[in-house]
């Protein structure tokens, strides 16, 4: 069973969703709809710009009200989201090994009973951008996330990033610190079996 994290700011009256969009604001993001279209729509998108060393890129939080959660509503909003924001042109596919867009989906549960299994496989990776579904539960004020096995990785920062927005974890998370480091780390590898051909054939 999925565990369901409690916010350690939980006990202000303000619940887990109105919490998250307002420290998104602090944070410099900004929403493409007017709040009164949540209210009414159920779905906002808040978006920011990031640079990635030399990579262009974004993180968004998309927030989508539904009734209940269920695996095939995972399944085809995981598919939806990936196909909008993965990478399409050419120069943005040459730049996909960043990973430079990391895209939030927050599914707000009106149930008070939310899915019980693991998020994890509906992460995905695609065309440069990286997806991670998380559960927001108001009626119980509760966030559920991923729980990832990898200590080291670079999408751990992405979830502990959400955990530090909430209030549970205290020191600010860098989400790209692994990626460009994982990046600088391939090129080095690269950059030394070339040198071994070279010498090989050399010699």
């Amino acid at each position: 069973m999925q565990e369901l994290k409690v916010p350690i700011e939980s006990a202000d009256g303000r619940d887990v969703v109105v919490r998250l969009m307002e420290r998104l604001r602090e944070e410099g993001f900004r929403a493409e709809q007017d709040p009164g279209e949540w209210e009414q729509f159920g779905e906002i998108i808040f978006r920011r710009g990031e640079r990635i060393s030399f990579a262009p890129g974004e993180t968004v939080f998309i927030f989508t009200r539904i009734p209940e959660l269920s695996e095939r509503i995972l399944r085809q909003t995981s598919e939806s989201v990936v196909n909008t924001y993965k990478a399409k042109s050419v120069a943005a596919k040459a730049m996909s090994v960043f990973q430079s867009t990391t895209v939030y989906h927050c599914l707000v549960c009106d149930s008070d009973q939310p899915y019980g299994d693991t998020l994890d496989p509906y992460i995905t990776r695609s065309g440069g951008a990286t997806f991670i579904p998380i559960v927001l539960v108001p009626e119980i004020n509760q966030a559920l996330y991923p729980q990832l096995e990898e200590r080291v990785g670079t999408m751990r920062p992405r979830v502990e990033y959400v955990q530090y927005l909430l209030g549970e974890r205290r020191e600010r998370v860098d989400i790209h610190k692994t990626t460009v480091q994982a990046f600088y780390i391939s090129i080095a590898v690269v950059l030394l079996l070339l040198i071994a051909v070279v010498f090989s054939m050399v010699h």
